[in-house]
């Protein structure tokens, strides 16, 4: 709430104290006197003050039922203290003047107009008392008004510097009242402005803290001394899958880090004191059963006094770090393998050549037999296949430059099956087929291109050793995994999906992660390195590639490309 919004608020919050405390103190005159007039006879009329008394009620209610508006709340509270001037001097009259023991009433406006109006107001309501207390006081002495009749009054018998000293005392009195007055609610006001300000900014801290604590990507998990947990924020239900609702009050033995070996010997042990200890990383289990690396740390939750409050635990998840680390281990191996095979290449390749050309010559002028003749056709084909192998070498380990320009994946898919069937590797029970669809344009080398795809449908046709189909399918998909398989309505989608299904024996589901490492092969006379090569040509290409499988039902390899910015063409060529 604003200033100019607390300010309208707290003074009529003030005006409808006075109005309460009017009535409160009028009650209590009115019980009081009808208690002793009923006992004894008071030394004054008590019939003006129940009319007073009445009217006082009558004003107060009055007053409550304006204050229902909400206007003109400054004047009404002059009119208030007005009011309760005028009924106090009344009252002084009729109950003896300057012999009336109810002068003291005058004390309780000052400190009402302390409270309402401020320090100005406050002096003002001091001297119209002192005023009104003296007019009266003197016009009584001097006979200007009749004194009310008054059991043993001396009010006509007092010296007159009796009286002067009499009114000059209640008026000192009444400034002292109100320059006190006004200095301790002056105080209390700017105490409670900074009261409310301290308040607002630990209510702002509180907040920021609780943001702060919501919102971070770190995991955090408070316990307080025996071991219960006290909090859990959104970054730790997020990694764990477990809710705080369904964690809180319960024991660390009942959380995901029930085996935490550190928990346990902070705990079980008692040796919180020995904190902090260095992180340490553990396997830890979500609510669906999966289990993810994960690294733990602990510290001591202090209180303001720097007493032992509990301890709070903090944990990552390690998954997306072991990936990049794994990531990085694969591609020093890689570098080193490239090392190694460019240099057993290159070494080799030359002796093939001379070895090679020598059998054909010989095999041209020597005109061997039978026998002889099959064996140099074993030594070529044989040759031929090591000059295969050593190519592969070359291309999995020699960088290569990348050139990316819009490119049709149709005539490419075309021209590539093509000249797959008529490889030796192709035989009469296979068949290929390109789904029908729109012609997408990708971001590519064309040449990297086509042999990432040639050494996919070869891998593809080699699960398929006698016979089977080879169902490629081009769709743009999203960059979200979980919308696929279904395309979005834009013009330009996020990915060009190109995926090569099979139908042959499928690979193990423990065997997947390792399909893309080099020399991995299941064939015999594999190389393992063409989905390695594959890989690499298309991640150079800002592109990725997936694979699915089940063991018995078949292959998926998926290309992913960033589509050119061109509309796609209407085509179902296969």
């Amino acid at each position: 709430m604003r200033e100019s919004e607390r300010a309208p608020a707290s003074s009529l919050h003030r005006l409808k104290w006075l109005v309460g405390l009017r009535l409160l103190l009028a009650s209590a005159l009115l019980g009081s006197a009808f208690i002793l007039d009923f006992h004894e006879r008071l030394p004054f009329a008590t019939g003006p003050l129940y009319a007073l008394l009445a009217v006082t009620f009558g004003l107060s209610l009055l007053c409550a039922l304006l204050l229902r508006s909400q206007r003109y709340l400054a004047s009404q509270a002059g009119a208030q203290l007005a009011l309760d001037l005028a009924l106090i001097s009344v009252l002084i009259h009729f109950t003896g003047g300057i012999d009336s023991v109810f002068p003291f009433l005058y004390i309780l406006v000052i400190f009402a107009a302390a409270m309402v109006t401020g320090r100005r107001g406050c002096v003002v309501i001091a001297v119209l008392s002192g005023l009104l207390y003296a007019t009266e006081v003197f016009a009584e002495h001097t006979g200007l008004i009749s004194p009310i009749p008054f059991a043993g009054a001396l009010s006509s018998a007092r010296a007159t510097g009796y009286v002067v000293y009499q009114t000059l005392s209640h008026m000192v009195a009444f400034l002292t009242v109100a320059i006190l007055s006004s200095q301790l609610t002056e105080r209390l006001r700017r105490t409670g402005q900074e009261l409310e300000r301290r308040g607002i900014d630990l209510q702002n801290l509180r907040s920021l803290h609780e943001v702060i604590v919501a919102n971070i990507s770190t995991g955090l998990l408070t316990l307080d001394l025996t071991g219960h947990v006290v909090s859990f924020n959104h970054a730790a239900e997020q990694i764990t899958g477990h809710l705080f609702s369904a964690l809180r009050e319960q024991r660390w033995q009942a959380t995901p880090f029930g085996a935490c070996p550190g928990l346990h010997r902070l705990y079980a042990e008692s040796s919180l004191a020995a904190l902090p200890c260095p992180p340490e990383e553990i396997t830890l289990q979500r609510s669906d059963g999966t289990l993810l690396p994960a690294e733990i740390s602990y510290s001591v939750l202090h209180g303001s006094a720097g007493e032992m409050l509990g301890l709070v635990v903090m944990f990552q998840d390690l998954t997306e770090r072991k990936r990049i680390e794994e990531a990085l281990r694969r591609a020093d191996r890689l570098a080193a393998l490239g090392r190694l095979a460019a240099t057993i290449a290159h070494e080799i390749r030359n002796p093939l050549a001379a070895i090679s050309g020598s059998v054909e010559v010989l095999r041209h002028d020597l005109r061997p037999a039978q026998g002889m003749d099959e064996l140099l056709d074993i030594i070529l084909r044989e040759t031929f296949r090591l000059k295969l192998i050593t190519g592969q070498f070359l291309d999995f380990s020699k960088p290569q430059s990348t050139l990316c320009r819009p490119c049709a994946i149709r005539p490419l898919l075309a021209e590539t099956m093509a000249l797959l069937e008529r490889s030796p590797e192709w035989h009469p029970d296979l068949r290929w087929i390109v789904m029908p669809g729109a012609d997408w344009q990708v971001l590519a080398d064309t040449d990297q291109l086509r042999q990432a795809i040639w050494n996919l449908c070869l891998n593809a046709i080699q699960a398929m050793p006698h016979e089977g189909t080879l169902s490629i399918r081009i769709v743009p998909v999203p960059d979200r995994p979980d919308d696929r398989p279904h395309a979005r309505a834009s013009a330009v989608p996020d990915w060009i999906e190109v995926a090569f299904a099979d139908t042959g024996q499928g690979i193990p589901e423990q065997d997947l992660h390792k399909v893309f490492d080099p020399f991995y092969t299941t064939r015999s006379s594999g190389t393992g390195l063409g989905l390695s090569i594959a890989r690499r040509l298309i991640e150079s290409m800002a592109g990725r590639i997936e694979v699915d499988s089940r063991l018995g039902a078949g292959s998926t390899f998926r290309i992913l490309l960033r589509p050119a910015q061109v509309a796609a063409v209407a085509g179902d060529r296969a």
